[in-house]
């Protein structure tokens, strides 16, 4: 009696026996918990969702025309350029996909309730059964949950419940309560192995969101070359329309000179005609230039995302003034090959390409997974001693789902496995193919930056010619 009243705690005294081992479990778990905790972070990655509004532009509108700088025609662009709006999506997609790639060490939960009931026919009397039926029916609750850690890794912990009951003379606890606390863990020691194969995404979705930053830094550079080209080209316009005014205005004059000569005498009347005829090719100069004058503003109307204002003379403030510039042609060329985007998005474009190669090279080891469990379980319910000829019971000591708390929470009864497992496809064609095919896409990615490297070195030479081209020819001039 006094055994079965130490084993079988009673439910007046589990809940203080439960705190005091539930202490004692929480030290055993901490250091798991530590270990667990050390997963890649969103560090220094700001993860939100941005509507992009274009702020109202500050436009100094009078009489029905907008005069407008260069500086206010570029602040306006990258305030409000739609093609920006656009890659500034693209960027937010970016850094959600970093969020995405964290979710592998997220924790994982699960919990499941089932029931029971099998009706057995029994051939023998040790089934302790009077009617040759053996009854089990039973109910469960299991809960678990399991996370991802940085090595590979996988550490879970599961709580299963079971009630059992039985018809059967035989069992001494009827009906019996059952609880299993384990923790398990399973680290892969060759495939799949170490925080370059696990964070292979991570790595990957960081890495896109720098290409991303390039394309946008990309999209703003090209973007302020069109502003600039456009506001320059609708000043060329203007200042070409004011020269066939001007053309047109002399023509007349030459025009009426050459009727009054041939009033008089002077001159002949085919020289009146071929004036007149110069009058009207000036008059078709200015609806050309005045065309070209109307694409060019609504081009920069276009840029600047200004939809209120299509009707509305855009007039130019900034000077057409430029300054001799020099250019140290080695230096611009170095700067390029480290600074332009589309160099740089290509050099990090093949670092994803190399965290590939070395993941695929991960793939192509055999399968060794180390399995631990180490837990504790226990027992409960109602004990029974039984006549087994009869049936009838002898002695009967009420107990239940505590006791089989009390000696879980107790961390009385402990229970541990280990395991290797291993596991090789013989000729494994698939992880050798996705190596090679990784390990060609490097070559190919650095032979496609030695050819892009090789081109902006080409158009930085180019560009020097034009710009000491372009002052030659204004010194001409």
């Amino acid at each position: 009696m006094r055994n079965r009243t130490i084993f079988f705690c009673s439910l007046r005294n589990s809940r203080v026996r439960c705190a005091q081992s539930l202490g004692t479990a929480l030290l055993i778990l901490l250091p798991l918990a530590g270990a667990v905790a050390s997963p890649a972070s969103d560090q220094g990655i700001e993860i939100r969702a941005e509507v992009f509004e274009p702020a109202a532009p500050n436009l100094g509108i009078e009489d029905g025309k907008l005069s407008l700088s260069l500086e206010d025609a570029i602040a306006i662009a990258l305030q409000r350029n739609l093609s920006l709006h656009v890659e500034r999506y693209a960027l937010e997609e970016s850094r959600f996909g970093i969020m995405r790639s964290l979710g592998i060490y997220d924790v994982n939960t699960r919990a499941d309730v089932f029931a029971f009931e099998e009706n057995s026919p029994t051939a023998t009397i040790l089934a302790g059964v009077a009617d040759e039926v053996l009854v089990n029916e039973g109910v469960g609750w299991n809960m678990g949950a399991d996370r991802l850690v940085p090595s590979g890794g996988t550490v879970s912990l599961d709580w299963n419940n079971q009630r059992n009951e039985t018809n059967s003379r035989f069992a001494s606890l009827n009906p019996s309560y059952r609880i299993d606390f384990d923790v398990r863990f399973v680290q892969p020691l060759l495939r799949d192995s170490g925080r370059q194969a696990t964070e292979r995404g991570i790595k990957i979705a960081r890495t896109n969101l720098d290409i991303s930053r390039e394309t946008f830094e990309a999209q703003v550079i090209d973007i302020l070359r069109q502003v600039q080209d456009a506001y320059w080209n609708l000043v060329e316009a203007l200042e070409q329309l004011k020269v066939a005014e001007e053309s047109l205005e002399l023509a007349r004059q030459l025009h009426e000179q050459n009727r009054i000569r041939v009033e008089v005498g002077t001159m002949a009347p085919l020289e009146l005609v071929q004036s007149e005829a110069g009058v009207a090719t000036r008059e078709e100069e200015i609806i050309r230039a005045q065309a070209l004058v109307g694409d060019s503003e609504d081009i920069l109307r276009q840029l600047l995302h200004l939809e209120n204002v299509w009707e509305t003379t855009v007039v130019p403030l900034t000077d057409p003034v430029t300054e001799r510039i020099s250019i140290d042609l080695h230096k611009s060329i170095e700067n390029a090959l480290r600074e332009r985007p589309v160099v740089v998005s290509k050099k990090l474009a093949i670092g994803n390409q190399q965290i590939d190669a070395l993941y695929f090279r991960n793939q192509k080891r055999p399968r060794l997974d180390l399995s631990l469990r180490y837990g504790w379980n226990g027992i409960g319910g109602d004990l029974k001693q039984t006549d087994f000829l009869t049936g009838e019971v002898l002695f009967e000591e009420p107990g239940g789902y505590g006791d089989a708390i009390d000696q879980v929470t107790g961390l009385d009864f402990e229970g541990w496995s280990l395991a290797l497992n291993f596991a090789y496809p013989v000729e494994n064609r698939l992880a050798r193919a996705q190596s090679a095919i990784a390990d060609v896409a490097v070559e190919r990615g650095e032979a496609e930056l030695a050819e892009l490297e090789l081109q902006v070195m080409t158009g930085v030479r180019r560009l020097s010619r034009l710009v000491k081209t372009a002052a030659k020819v204004i010194d001409s001039a």
